[in-house]
Parts: C-alpha cells; sequence; structure tokens
C-alpha cells in the first residue's frame, strides 16, 4: 500500500424527495400511526382571489380578497390535470419526517419540486386504477384486509404494552451505561504525518535509492527547528496527503501497515521516526498528538440507551401479552386439516398454466 487510511469519515444526508409520500406512509402502515394525524393540522393559509392552473410552489403573487367576500379554497400546491397536492398534505408529510431531513427538504426546492413531481404522478396513478376497478379485485381486497389487521394488531399491541413514561430511571440508565461500555470503548487516535517514498521490494536498485534518499530525509525531519510538512510537501511521494504537508490526521494503530504500528506506538507527540520499510517503500513518520483511549461520556449516550431500553421493555412485554393470551385458553391444532391444506395447496400449483419465459 502506498496510502494509509484515514479515520476522517463525512456524514453525507441525502432527501430521498420521490419516496418521502411512500416511506411516511409506510411507517404509518407498520407502525399503526396515521401520519395524517399524528401531528397538528397547520391552520390554512390566508385565501388568494386565484390559483396558478399550472405546478407551482408557494411564493406567487397574492391578490387581496375584498371585505364581505367568502375567502376561496386556498390553492393548490402542485395540480396534474385534476390531479392536486394540497397544501396540508404537504405540511402532514414534513411534520412526518426527523428535523434534520424535514430542514433539509425545505431549503432544497428542487427536492421539493422532485418530491411534488413523484406525488402527483403517484395520484394519477391511484385515480387510474380506481378508474378501472383495481380496488375490486379479490386480491386487492384481501391485500387491504390483511393490511389493515396488521395495524390494528400493532396499533393496540402497542398500547398495551407501552412502557411507562417514567421508564428507565436514572439507576437503570447508569447500569446500562456501565453494561455497554465495552461496546463504547474508543481506542487511542494518533495524528500521524508522513513522508513516502516508494520502493518495490522486487526492485533492488529501486530500494537501496530510497532507503538512502530517506535517511537523509529522515535526518533532516529530526534537527532541532526542521519543518516536517514543507519537507513532506516537496519530497512525499503520498499524493493523498503530500498538500496538507503529510498530514494523515487522527487514526487508530488498526488503521495503519502493520510495520508502522510498533513504531508509531512507542513515540511521543513531536518525535519524527527513523525510516520505516513497507511493501510499497518507505515512510518517515511524525507524531503531531494522541488521543488516549477512552469511554463515550454517559451524557452522549443516555438518549439512546433510554430509546433503546424503552424499545427492549416493550418488545418484552408485547411478547408476554401474546403469551398470555395463547395460555388463557386450550389451543388445539389439527393435523389432518393442516397436511390436507398443504396437499391442496400443492395441487393447486401444479394444476395453474405455466407461464413462458424468454430465454
Amino acid at each position: 500500500m502506498t496510502k494509509t487510511l484515514t479515520s476522517n469519515k463525512q456524514l453525507r444526508v441525502t432527501a430521498a424527495v420521490l419516496l418521502i409520500a411512500v416511506l411516511a406512509g409506510a411507517v404509518a402502515l407498520m407502525r399503526g400511526n396515521d401520519a395524517q394525524s399524528s401531528e397538528p393540522v397547520p391552520e390554512p393559509a390566508k385565501a388568494v382571489a386565484s390559483a396558478a392552473p399550472v405546478a407551482s410552489l408557494p411564493g406567487g403573487t397574492s391578490t387581496k380578497v375584498a371585505s364581505g367576500t367568502p375567502a376561496p379554497e386556498a390553492p393548490a400546491i402542485a395540480t396534474l390535470g385534476a390531479v392536486r397536492v394540497e397544501r396540508d398534505e404537504l405540511m402532514r408529510q414534513l411534520q412526518a419526517l426527523p428535523p434534520q431531513a424535514r430542514q433539509q427538504l425545505q431549503d432544497n426546492r428542487a427536492g421539493l419540486d422532485q418530491w411534488l413531481r413523484g406525488r402527483l404522478a403517484e395520484k394519477a396513478l391511484i385515480e387510474q386504477a380506481r378508474a378501472q376497478g383495481w380496488q375490486d379485485k379479490p386480491e386487492i381486497k384481501q391485500a387491504v384486509q390483511a393490511a389493515q389487521e396488521r395495524i390494528v394488531v400493532q396499533s393496540y399491541l402497542e398500547s398495551v404494552s407501552r412502557a411507562p413514561d417514567d421508564y428507565p430511571g436514572d439507576a437503570e440508565l447508569q447500569a446500562a451505561y456501565e453494561r455497554a461500555k465495552p461496546q463504547l470503548a474508543e481506542p487511542a487516535q494518533y495524528r500521524v504525518s508522513q513522508i513516502f517514498l516508494p520502493a518495490a521490494l522486487s526492485d533492488a536498485d529501486a530500494v537501496a535509492a530510497a532507503r538512502k534518499q530517506a535517511l537523509d530525509l529522515a535526518k533532516r525531519a529530526q534537527a532541532p527547528k526542521a519543518d516536517f510538512a514543507a519537507l513532506a510537501q516537496a519530497n512525499s511521494r503520498d499524493e493523498t496527503t503530500r498538500a496538507q504537508g503529510g498530514d494523515i490526521g487522527y487514526v487508530p494503530l488498526t488503521q495503519l501497515t502493520p510495520e508502522m504500528r510498533p513504531v508509531v506506538q512507542q513515540m511521543k507527540a513531536g518525535d519524527v521516526s527513523a525510516p520505516v520499510q513497507s511493501a510499497a517503500g518507505f515512510h518517515i513518520l511524525k507524531l503531531a498528538a494522541l488521543r488516549p483511549a477512552s469511554v463515550t461520556p454517559f451524557d452522549q449516550v443516555r438518549p439512546a440507551l433510554r430509546a433503546a431500553l424503552r424499545n427492549q421493555r416493550q418488545e418484552l412485554a408485547a411478547r408476554a401479552y401474546m403469551e398470555g393470551l395463547l395460555n388463557a385458553g386450550t389451543v388445539s391444532i389439527d393435523g389432518a386439516a393442516l397436511n390436507a391444506a398443504f396437499e391442496q395447496n400443492v395441487a393447486t400449483q401444479a394444476s395453474a398454466p405455466s407461464v413462458a419465459r424468454a430465454p
């Protein structure tokens, strides 16, 4: 390897604008929590005299309504023929999102446009399906009934197994933190800079030349008041780190090459190493700073711990409630009827016409 790995990872948060309506509806379906009623609906915007006949976003010019005239219906946010996306629908979908995703989408006008187009297409598709009586198909009715039953079961089970508002207390949280400490441990972080000179092990002449140059650079870098960054910018062949003076950043030992680890582990802040040979070449290392191993503080993980404990308790309570229902009566399973059902299913599949498939 000619490059070491860095530990600086950038978080990338992207708003999936085309799937926001679908995701919000899926959350409502699986959790039995109607997204359209879980948040208060904002007051309608002040009426305007007329609405634009084409798809548009808020921000158009308003016309004052004469006093005493009944306020007309607020204009749609976007339209596609007779299909409309109302302002309240957009607000409900935004409120169903996590705050960070909601703010990102509100600041992204192109994303909002894309979401509105996707929502209009989805509504138009629904209207086409309804016009053809798609909702009356037996398999669709069965799917709707199954979905309704799942919503009722999930919602009711959550209501009877919900953890008390004061759970967990400080004692339970502290105990959970102590149990989780091994997973919350953060290894020591070393801020390392390097000057890299490539030399393949199979090329003896290249190894000899690189070793000679590395020894000279190490001697210069170890001199009092030496400018390691300037030496790295002028001599290092690592294109990833050369521009920043060879600075790799803070990394744990595991992200360094095996040859570097014991050397860096023995260094103190400010030390410059002798040349370290790896399969790729020679590395002259400088340890700029060290962050000792630590454990994530309790206050930083308290909210996540609380949520995890509440979810765990609710899952256990829900399981116990279901088992209680089974234990309240006598469960009887007719093995013969069960076998007959399986046999009928196999026979039905065998008699179903085969579908020709393209090679």
